[in-house]
């Protein structure tokens, strides 16, 4: 059995990703909430694993500069030092659409500019020492019990207010898009890449994108309840986020998003 490291196993994608593997692997999760901070690099060299492959799912949402820089791009730097000294075969990389930095893409922000950065270092650092490298670019990641709640909040939002029967209410007067992924999709893009030993960057979202007036919609149509939504329109408007047209080319066949929402929907029964 291969051992995989699974960095952030107490976050919701790399919680998630332990969970999906551990019968599989050999699985080891590290977090600082046992101490392992990978801003240190002392902090891994007392690490007694020797994995084949590491999935690096940390990242700071903070908006302290040193704080962001010293987690997404140092961090990333200490595990591809780690994995090039327990001569680790595989590296996936958890990236973010939010790295794009494009007009349309209003949260272009600390956290895209530094997991931008840790992306260059990965690149850079693995090629140089010969480590098979994968980074997978995320859009909103969701899941059926609602532990992305926190990230996805206007998601859950929608999905809680329809079923009370109450009104939506929407800031601003624009309508952007929006893409969202089931988790259980991104587990098994990360199985498929690593079972075809895939290497480069990829761009994991849903076939479709919803503007979120057709997200609304969907969970009324859903609920079969009377839709009802307004406009507040001396709020700011909701910002516009950049999605690619390209995508993950596999087979692995992805999860749509009324499909999640009914899922949502019924865990929640």
């Amino acid at each position: 059995m291969k051992t995989m490291l699974i960095t952030g196993n107490k976050g919701f994608v790399g919680s998630y990703i332990e969970n999906y593997f551990e019968n599989a692997y050999d699985c080891y999760g590290i977090s600082r909430d046992d101490n392992i901070d990978i801003r240190l690099y002392e902090n891994l060299e007392k690490l007694d694993i020797s994995p084949e492959i590491v999935i690096h799912t940390v990242a700071s949402f903070s908006d302290d500069v040193q704080s962001s820089f010293e987690t997404n791009v140092i961090g990333t730097l200490n595990i591809c030092k780690y994995a090039k000294e327990k001569q680790s075969k595989h590296l996936i990389l958890i990236s973010s659409l939010s790295v794009y930095e494009r007009e349309e893409n209003e949260y272009f922000n600390l956290y895209g500019r530094t997991k931008k950065q840790a992306e260059e270092i990965a690149e850079s650092y693995c090629e140089q020492h010969n480590i098979c490298l994968t980074i997978l670019r995320l859009s909103q990641v969701y899941d059926d019990c609602g532990i992305a709640r926190k990230n996805q909040g206007m998601l859950y939002y929608f999905i809680d207010m329809i079923k009370k029967n109450k009104r939506i209410e929407i800031f601003g007067e624009k309508n952007p898009l929006r893409n969202y992924i089931h988790i259980d999709y991104l587990s098994l893009v990360i199985e498929d890449v690593i079972k075809k030993e895939k290497s480069g960057i990829y761009n994991i979202i849903e076939k479709k994108n919803h503007t979120i007036i057709e997200i609304a919609y969907m969970i009324f149509d859903i609920l079969n309840i009377k839709p009802e939504i307004e406009f507040l329109v001396d709020k700011p408007n909701i910002g516009n986020v950049y999605i690619p047209t390209e995508s993950y080319d596999n087979e692995v066949q992805s999860i749509s998003l009324r499909n999640g929402i009914e899922r949502i929907i019924n865990y929640e029964k």
